[in-house]
């Protein structure tokens, strides 16, 4: 240190004093920050820390997983409506917070789930959850459908739902199932000569014909309903992947179809018809803005996106 002749020999130890004890602590702090925290004491901490988050933190979606998953806990099964089951029972059957929030989401855009098949809508449900959920999936009657009464092969009128109900062709099966003997006991299949209307059939009834089983009837029914109807049995084979001979055992009943306004929807409400995509519904929203609204199917076949063949199929479905 500089002499300062200003300062007295007591002042000037005194500050000598005052720089080595800020040196010595400069130079500590520094190693301090250096030198790992390897102490047993710390370790334990931060693997409890890290324990207690593996434990109660599970991965929500869109988020990378940076640690050991928690052991899975098991599953339960019971009895539920998804319409009314809440968050805490939905997680307890082993469906992920995701799905939870899908359901939650769905209740709030669609309405309620209708039919047990309206929950394989489910995002990412596994074979494995829906075939140990389906079983106990109870859905109130007042969130049911209103079920259509339909012609009995001998005439008059049953109860769709009447155990001896089948919707079986009356020119091809001249005995009814209380007549004959036959119940509709589980995995009952149609013969030879026997059809089934596409037009009316539920998946029960559906999964009767021969290569049809619960996925394939629940396609069917789902395809029907966006479609607004069948007009052909043909167009069953557009909903899933089935053999032809499935073909054989169908009928098609002339109902009425459900027709869309392509006048007064928007670009995404004409994209849930199976019949349309993107670009036709965006051509038509273009030609409304700029020309005005569509006055037959012809002037529809001007337009560049349809060709001759969607122009076929579309229209039954679509009035101006």
């Amino acid at each position: 240190m500089k002499r300062r002749p200003f300062l007295t020999p007591a002042q000037r130890r005194a500050l000598l004093v005052l720089e080595w004890v800020l040196l010595l602590g400069i130079v500590g702090v520094s190693v301090w920050k250096q030198t790992p925290s390897n102490s047993p004491s710390k370790g334990r901490s931060f693997s409890s820390t890290k324990s207690t988050q593996d434990s109660v933190s599970l991965p929500i979606e869109g988020e990378v997983w940076r640690g050991s998953l928690p052991k899975e806990a098991p599953f339960e099964t019971f009895p539920f409506d998804p319409n009314t089951a809440d968050s805490t029972a939905l997680l307890r059957l082993g469906l992920s917070p995701w799905q939870v929030r899908s359901i939650y989401r769905y209740r709030a855009k669609h309405g309620r789930y209708h039919t047990p098949e309206d929950f394989m809508r489910v995002p990412n449900l596994t074979n494995e959850q829906w075939e140990r959920l389906k079983p106990y999936i109870r859905i109130a009657k007042k969130y049911q459908y209103v079920a259509p009464l339909q012609t009995s092969p001998r005439g008059g009128r049953l109860p769709s739902q009447s155990i001896h109900e089948v919707l079986i062709d009356a020119d091809t099966i001249k005995k009814s199932p209380s007549s004959s003997g036959e119940g509709l006991g589980r995995g009952l299949k149609l013969k030879v000569g026997q059809t089934i209307d596409i037009n009316t059939a539920d998946t029960t009834q559906l999964k009767m014909i021969p290569g049809i089983a619960s996925k394939r009837a629940a396609r069917i029914v789902a395809y029907r309903k966006a479609l607004g109807g069948f007009v052909a049995i043909e167009q069953a084979m557009e909903a899933i992947e089935m053999p032809d001979s499935v073909l054989n055992y169908m009928t098609v009943s002339s109902l009425p179809v459900q027709k869309i306004n392509i006048n007064k929807l928007s670009v995404q409400q004409m994209m849930k018809h199976p019949y349309l995509n993107f670009y036709q519904a965006k051509a038509i929203n273009e030609y409304r803005r700029n020309k005005g609204e569509l006055h037959s199917i012809e002037e529809l076949s001007r337009l560049e996106s349809f060709k001759a063949t969607d122009i076929d199929r579309l229209q039954p479905y679509v009035e101006f």
